[in-house]
């Protein structure tokens, strides 16, 4: 007669030297004369999950839960099964019951939290990630799924561009001027809350809409803390999904926006402009900026040069990696220390009080090089016009503090020679989001 006890003490002797295949042997030669005994199931899954075969482990941790629902870690052992089958919303599902069973084991709600970060359900997945290290504070693993979380949810440029003084200084003085005690202000893109509080400041009433859930949520939590909650609205949804008489009261008096790129258009100010215009405003609303542009120059200088080519190196010539290199890029100002080598031109202007908005454009220009150097690339900026004087650029010859927007540097083949007096001939279009200019060199 076979002796179950014995076989099962060698597969688990044969489990602890690491001798995979013949654990396995033993454990289904049991499952085969008696089978769904749990602590075999178990085993089996265990050694199955060692050699990476994961279905055939979650088949047998499923078999486990059959016999013994509450087997301790089987919930976790199914959920890391699934989450390597690729089977996330049933892996976020076994990975919870895993936390429910035991609330203080940050394993389970680290791989909660990796398999809410798959399904991009990212405000969950930081909040198990924290639980997590508060119950385990040197979990490396968990302090870089953190950032790496943060990172998603919050662009590195958010905190550079409210921390930008200029662009803060004018948005304020033009909220000064043109909103009044009693306005109702639209804001598109309520980010940090700075401007809907700015205009909450200057005696309005501020309806603001953020698309991004968990940004929305921050921005209600910083209004609150600054004792605004009862002059601002902020609405999780994009600007085209409001409605007048459901989310606004009456059409507004004021648009406030700061959905502009670097670029100027990819944020798609002019499409979330002209509905708004269309359908979220008063006849007479003052709108804030009222225009703006895109402005460029020829740009040169040594470190420029360095982030944009590369050649002859320790005797070597690298040159042909330049093919790859993307022909523009975007860097702090402050990193490149471009040099201007003309002077500037707005290829493109937007006015935002027209009647009707470009939806695309091409033009064609000369700029004229004002000294001799070399030509390494074609700078762009943004301008903004809030009318009254009040003005923003961030021209990348000027020394500035922190700023979310970072100038475009489009490339020619390779640097070339200019002289003072040189035309440059340029070409540049833009389809109503995004924006493209090129050296005709």
């Amino acid at each position: 007669m076979m002796d179950l006890n014995a076989i099962f003490a060698d597969a688990v002797a044969r489990q602890n030297q690491g001798d995979w295949p013949g654990a396995e042997a033993l454990y289904r030669k049991i499952d085969k004369k008696q089978p769904g005994l749990a602590p075999v199931c178990w085993n089996l899954g265990v050694v199955l999950k060692a050699q990476g075969r994961w279905a055939d482990a979650l088949d047998a941790f499923q078999r486990t839960g059959k016999a013994d629902p509450k087997y301790r870690g089987l919930h976790f052992n199914i959920g890391l099964c699934q989450q390597k089958l690729g089977k996330m919303e049933a892996a976020a599902n076994s990975f919870t019951r895993a936390v429910e069973a035991e609330p203080e084991d940050p394993i389970s709600r680290f791989n909660l939290a990796a398999a809410c970060r798959d399904l991009e359900r990212f405000e969950e997945a930081v909040l198990q990630v924290e639980r997590a290290l508060e119950l385990k504070p040197d979990f490396l693993d968990a302090e870089l799924l953190r950032t790496k979380l943060r990172t998603r949810m919050l662009s590195l440029w958010h905190v550079p561009m409210v921390n930008d003084a200029p662009r803060n200084d004018a948005y304020e003085a033009a909220i000064k001027a043109q909103v009044r005690p009693g306005d109702l202000v639209l804001e598109i893109g309520t980010g940090s809350g700075l401007l809907a509080m700015m205009a909450a400041r200057a005696g309005a009433q501020v309806i603001t809409c953020e698309a991004v859930p968990w940004i929305a949520d921050a921005a209600r939590r910083i209004i609150a803390q600054n004792g605004l909650s009862d002059r601002i609205t902020v609405v999780n949804k994009l600007s085209t999904a409001l409605q007048v008489g459901g989310d606004l009261p009456r059409p507004a008096d004021v648009l406030l926006s700061e959905i502009i790129a670097s670029d100027f258009l990819s944020e798609r100010v002019i499409p979330a402009v002209i509905d708004a215009k269309a359908r979220l405003l008063q006849p007479d609303a003052r709108i804030l900026p009222q225009q703006g542009g895109v402005r460029v120059a020829l740009a040169g200088g040594a470190l420029l040069e360095k982030h944009l080519y590369t050649g002859l190196t320790n005797g070597f010539d690298l040159g042909g990696f330049n093919r790859l290199f993307p022909r523009a890029a975007r860097y702090d100002a402050r990193l490149v220390q471009p040099e201007a080598l003309s002077d500037s031109l707005d290829p493109f202007r937007f006015d935002f009080t027209a009647d009707s908005l470009p939806m695309q454009g091409r033009v064609q220009f000369d700029l004229t090089a004002s000294k001799a150097g070399r030509c390494a690339a074609l700078v762009q900026w943004i301008w903004l016009d809030f009318g009254q004087g009040i003005t923003f650029d961030n021209s990348p010859f000027r020394d500035s503090p922190a700023s979310g927007w970072q100038p475009g540097f489009f490339l020619p083949p390779a640097p070339f020679a200019v002289e003072e007096g040189d035309p440059v001939p340029v070409a540049a279009m833009h389809d109503g989001v995004n924006v493209w200019l090129s050296l005709q060199v």
